[in-house]
């Protein structure tokens, strides 16, 4: 069993049958649509948004045949989903003890400036390395020519000596990884310097005798443990913080929504946003329930009434499901928009 059985796994067990296979790719391709989106907030897997973004859909579909011939899944009620043999739900439970979910884990939050984060600290410790040896001629681990920027402006920032960069930023990495339960060695093994070239990733899963996609992950978690930790205590970790792509948003939109949400805040209506844009109204809704899974105060009032919320939260309780057409047969003279809203407003928290 891989780790990534193990996920696909985890995700099914979540969503219950209420979707396709395939809202799972999205999940871990980190696709954002409206739908992948919601999803994820509802069925809470938040943590491991685009934690896969290569998988293909080739690849996906072997795993989901190798799930079948291994008697993990069969065909849920809709027929065009897949659920987890109740006999199997125990096995899982060990399989998950054997491989847990890396507790840093944070795709949805870290998803936009893990990379970049990445290509800065990786090129930073080569070139802080190299300095400390007193080495001015090397190939540069990032050839991404907008990072080489980023690192020759940040060393002329430096206020001290720069050949001092190297002992300053060791202390903020060996701090910033300190952390029970995680396994920074994991990290540094990638790491290249002026006396090693780090590992790739198929190579430090061999070295750890681990699976690969297990160490791929564990890797993320590792960078959203930095990511967290900089952030939240910026002023420990001041060189790090340099490396952490600045996003001037309070809240984790795509573009279009942000332009919308902007139209919003000027009083504009539904249909006026829909004219202004030419949009589809459909796609102006999926805007709104992206702001309402995303902003905590965002009012849902002007779109759905009191009653009808507690009407539809009412049912989804009930009937213990998440799935828009259920509900909608339970309160017919709901909309799907109305019942999408307030479901993104429950955000998975129904019990």
């Amino acid at each position: 069993m891989t780790f990534i059985e193990v996920i696909v796994l985890y995700c099914l067990q979540r969503i219950k049958g209420e979707r396709t296979i395939y809202s799972v790719l999205h999940i871990l391709n980190g696709k954002k649509s409206a739908q992948t989106i919601q999803d994820i907030h509802i069925f809470k897997l938040k943590a491991i948004f685009q934690t896969f973004p290569s998988l293909s859909r080739a690849n996906f579909d072997g795993i989901i045949l190798s799930l079948k011939k291994k008697a993990w899944i069969h065909v849920g009620e809709s027929g065009q989903s897949f659920v987890i043999h109740p006999e199997k739900e125990d096995s899982f439970k060990e399989l998950l003890i054997e491989y847990p979910i890396p507790a840093h884990l944070n795709g949805w939050k870290y998803h936009r400036i893990t990379v970049g984060f990445w290509e800065r600290l990786s090129l930073a410790i080569q070139v802080a390395s190299q300095l400390a040896k007193g080495n001015n001629r090397y190939m540069p681990v990032q050839r991404n020519i907008v990072v080489q920027a980023w690192m020759k402006q940040t060393l002329q920032d430096f206020p001290t000596e720069r050949q001092k960069l190297n002992e300053h930023l060791f202390q903020e990495l060996a701090e910033c990884l300190e952390d029970e339960g995680v396994y920074p060695e994991y990290l540094i093994c990638r790491l290249t310097g002026a006396d090693h070239i780090g590992l790739t990733p198929e190579q430090a899963a061999d070295n750890f005798r681990i699976d690969l996609s297990y160490y791929d992950m564990c890797f993320l978690s590792l960078l959203h443990l930095m990511l967290q930790k900089v952030l939240d205590q910026e002023g420990d970790f001041p060189i790090l913080r340099k490396m952490i792509l600045d996003d001037d948003s309070d809240f984790i939109l795509t573009n279009s929504t942000k332009a919308t949400y902007k139209l919003i805040l000027q009083g504009c209506s539904l249909e006026e946003i829909s004219n202004i844009r030419r949009l589809k109204m459909s796609t102006i809704e999926d805007h709104i329930a992206e702001l309402v899974l995303n902003i905590p105060d965002f009012s849902i009032e002007e779109y759905v009434s009191k009653s009808k919320v507690a009407e539809i939260t009412k049912i989804a309780r009930d009937i213990a499901s998440k799935s828009l057409k259920q509900i909608k047969q339970q309160l017919p003279d709901a909309t799907y928009f109305e019942i999408r809203i307030v479901l993104a407003k429950l955000g998975g928290g129904m019990k």
